[in-house]
């Protein structure tokens, strides 16, 4: 019962947000009175659906994503194994920080630039998506460690091996933790893989026909593209976020 009310009043202030956002939107289309500066919601609701009724939206899509997800999964293993290593041999700490400070504080601008210039054009986007999104979990993972920083000391006291404390206690924290850092994480990484597909220009890709639709001053199209790749990162956090529920309730259980 209590989760009944729960899901009817989350999805009363979502349909509420919705309808203040499009009227806040038609007003400010009112304003300046152009469908170049500012599209109308129907006009751009009415060509999402267009969109969504050609195989060359669904393919982009697809292909957009399975750049992040390509980009995310190798982010993350990348974080996970330097994790390792720092809480293991904690020498190597000042290099793997000092990098990941550097990644940190570059401009995605440039990361995009200097890739655009080393990689084919259909690799930029993962590679720039990649070198944003590692540090961020990377820094997740570490303070996930640092707040089970106990468990470390004791196991320095009685000396237990590393593979018993990759076992132990780094495998469950980084378990409990993946599904969180999936959910945060993922949608930036479409969101960068965008970004980089709109200046790459690869054959295929969501960001590619936001380009053609910026060239063709289709500000209607651009905006239908972003709506759709709003949706579809509130969808894939909404079913992650599923799977967390159903996984603590199984745990409790």
């Amino acid at each position: 019962m209590k989760r009944s009310k729960k899901f009817i009043n989350n999805l009363i202030q979502v349909v509420v947000l919705v309808a203040v956002a499009i009227l806040l939107w038609y007003v400010t289309a009112l304003i300046f009175d152009s469908e170049l500066i500012v599209p109308e919601p129907w006009t751009v609701i009415k060509l999402t659906c267009e969109l969504l009724g050609r195989g060359a939206t669904y393919l982009a899509l697809l292909v957009t994503l399975a750049r992040a997800i390509c980009a995310f999964a190798v982010s993350a293993c990348v974080a996970i194994l330097l994790s390792l290593l720092v809480n293991l041999y904690p020498k190597c700490g000042f290099v793997v920080d000092c990098v990941v400070t550097f990644l940190r504080a570059l401009p995605t601008i440039a990361i995009i630039l200097v890739t655009l210039i080393v990689f084919n054009s259909s690799i930029v986007p993962m590679v720039v998506a990649f070198l944003v999104t590692f540090p961020i979990v990377y820094s997740v993972l570490q303070r996930a460690f640092t707040y089970n920083g106990k468990l470390l000391d004791v196991c320095k006291v009685y000396d237990v091996k590393a593979s018993k404390k990759i076992k132990y206690m780094f495998a469950p924290i980084v378990r409990d933790e993946l599904l969180t850092i999936v959910r945060e994480q993922l949608p930036l990484c479409i969101k960068v893989v965008v970004a980089g597909e709109v200046l790459a220009l690869p054959l295929r890709g969501i960001g590619r026909q936001m380009y053609i639709g910026k060239v063709n001053l289709d500000t209607a199209n651009v905006v239908a593209l972003t709506l759709l790749t709003l949706v579809v990162c509130f969808v894939i956090s909404g079913v992650i976020a599923l799977c967390q529920k159903k996984s603590e309730s199984t745990f409790i259980g």
